[in-house]
């Protein structure tokens, strides 16, 4: 079996690799329907899949942008979350074609063949010398230009309950250009690393009816090499020398805890930590992380894993919410349930 012919079997079993991976699906019009499994949503039909075209789709959070969107890229996608590691795509192609009961593609052709393997050469001193050594995988992103007006604060998350303040603070203002593709959504700045240059953009709709919910712009943007706020919460830690990160969930949990005085808080962009953000975290003067993910199952699924991801490295906390995510509490409940046993740090 070749590869191709792998990927039309996967596009016409899909239902059997969905039910593998976990996923509770509807079938409508002839396009298969889930909620997400890559970050963990709640929207019956965040997720759709075209059996006639091959491809995924995540309406909430855009996660197709970050993985290939045919079936294995999900596979590889889901496993990763799964395991809390970067699965590879021959460990995906493996997991898909054990499923399905078939041979692995190797070179176009069935890994039955009785052919035997090429002999391979000793590799060099210099060869075995590069395996233990790992290159740093950079991002050089884009500067992003909005095309739309948008009048600050945003009026939808000061009607939310935010401070006015808060959203001047943060840079969040409603597009009010019908004529615009962002019309009726509020803009949420993200930015790079130093801060000075504004890199892509969440758009929250304002109307409930409008979908996507979420739509991140520019189209691909890569989650994995940004964490919200970053810059922000890097220099209170440098300026103050505190040695402490609070990581969230959402951009409302930040804006919530800065509005209580926290103003070292950054949030992750889906269920766990990538491999380029836990490289950056470990590039941060930073000893302890408390993580305030949701109080939900996927935000429940996010602390077991960013466990195994970080407990080697740095002391982790993790407070009890009273609440389902820091965004919905008041400043003073934050200070009276979270806040009283954390004093210094923040």
């Amino acid at each position: 079996m070749t590869l191709k012919e792998l990927k039309q079997r996967l596009n016409k079993d899909a239902l059997k690799i969905f039910e593998a991976l976990g996923m509770k699906t509807e079938v409508f019009s002839r396009n298969i329907y889930s909620t997400c499994p890559v970050h963990g949503g709640d929207n019956p039909r965040g997720f759709s899949f075209s059996p006639r075209i091959g491809v995924w789709r995540c309406w909430t959070h855009e996660c197709q942008c970050e993985h290939s969107n045919d079936v294995l890229g999900l596979i590889q996608a889901v496993l990763s979350e799964e395991g809390s590691r970067e699965v590879s795509f021959k460990d995906a192609l493996v997991w898909a074609c054990e499923t399905l009961g078939c041979d692995v593609p190797y070179g176009g052709k069935s890994t039955s063949t009785t052919e035997p393997p090429e002999e391979e050469e000793e590799p060099d001193f210099y060869t075995k010398a590069g395996r233990f050594f790992v290159k740093r995988e950079t991002h050089d992103p884009e500067v992003f230009c909005l095309d739309c007006d948008l009048k600050y604060p945003s009026q939808y998350f000061v009607n939310r309950g935010f401070e006015p303040e808060t959203m001047m603070h943060f840079g969040v203002g409603d597009c009010v250009d019908n004529s615009k593709y962002l019309r009726d959504r509020a803009v949420i700045p993200i930015h790079d690393d130093s801060g000075k240059n504004v890199v892509g953009i969440i758009a929250r709709t304002v109307k409930e009816y409008r979908q996507p919910k979420f739509l991140f712009q520019p189209t691909g943007f890569d989650k994995r090499f940004f964490f919200y706020n970053y810059h922000r919460a890097f220099k209170h830690i440098k300026d103050n020398s505190i040695p402490y990160l609070y990581i969230t969930e959402g951009q409302g949990d930040v804006w919530r805890l800065y509005e209580a005085g926290v103003k070292n808080a950054v949030s992750i962009f889906g269920k766990t930590l990538s491999s380029q953000q836990i490289d950056k975290l470990n590039r941060m003067p930073v000893t302890t992380i408390i993580v305030l993910t949701d109080d939900d199952q996927a935000g429940r699924e996010s602390k077991v894993a960013i466990h195994r991801q970080l407990q080697r490295s740095h002391k982790l906390i993790f407070p009890a919410l009273p609440n389902k995510d820091v965004g919905d509490m008041s400043p003073q409940k934050i200070h009276e349930t979270i806040l009283h046993n954390l004093k210094g740090t923040y």
